[in-house]
């Protein structure tokens, strides 16, 4: 005899389902929680580089004082005079997925040769310049990591959640639940066929 419970049968080809599912689906957690661990680590390790941020934003403006500086103290025409001998300055974005979140790295393509400035005053600038904004780029890079793996981390998190409080309890309610209609099954079973023995023994219970 089979039962239905929340439209599944108490049967056990059914039992034995449910408890492979529920196998799978504790499984599926541990790996998430691997995932959620990994994930806290490597935040834990990025939070630290970003709380430089108002060193770089001062070296950055530090040497933007500097530019105003010399600007007033050489001239506009000497630093486009000498700009021209700079090599441009390239870099791509990378996108790749690090266990299914989303990264960006910012890779430099080609550096501007400032050495190749022949004022020292304005080759002094463009080294500061550079300096800060190679160190803002760096910045940039680890802070869009840290928020692609915070949002992942809280996603993530949920799901570990959700299977721990809800999904897994209730498999293993539903586990439970068939094995005891399984049992009664058994015992009216064997109730019933110590029954027929008996009459047809003629012996009354």
């Amino acid at each position: 005899m089979s039962h239905n419970i929340m439209g599944v049968s108490a049967a056990r080809g059914t039992l034995l389902a449910m408890r492979q599912q529920l196998k799978f689906i504790k499984k599926g957690k541990e790996i998430l929680e691997m995932k959620r661990d990994r994930i806290a680590g490597e935040l834990n390790q990025l939070l630290p580089e970003v709380r430089n941020r108002i060193v770089v934003e001062d070296e950055l403006m530090e040497a933007y004082n500097s530019f105003v500086n010399a600007l007033i103290k050489v001239g506009i025409e000497e630093f486009m005079n000498n700009s021209k001998v700079v090599s441009e300055f390239r870099v791509r974005l990378i996108r790749k997925l690090v266990m299914g979140v989303e990264e960006f790295d910012i890779e430099i393509e080609s550096e501007p040769n400032v050495s190749a400035i022949p004022n020292p005053v304005v080759q002094d600038i463009a080294m500061k310049l550079y300096n800060a904004f190679l160190k803002m780029i760096k910045l940039a890079e680890t802070e869009n990591k840290i928020e692609a793996l915070a949002l992942d981390l809280m996603n993530t998190a949920r799901k570990v959640n959700a299977l721990d409080k809800i999904v897994i309890p209730m498999y293993e309610d539903l586990v439970r639940y068939i094995e005891d209609r399984l049992m009664e099954d058994m015992l009216e079973e064997f109730v019933r066929t110590k029954y027929i023995v008996t009459r047809k023994k003629g012996v009354k219970i």
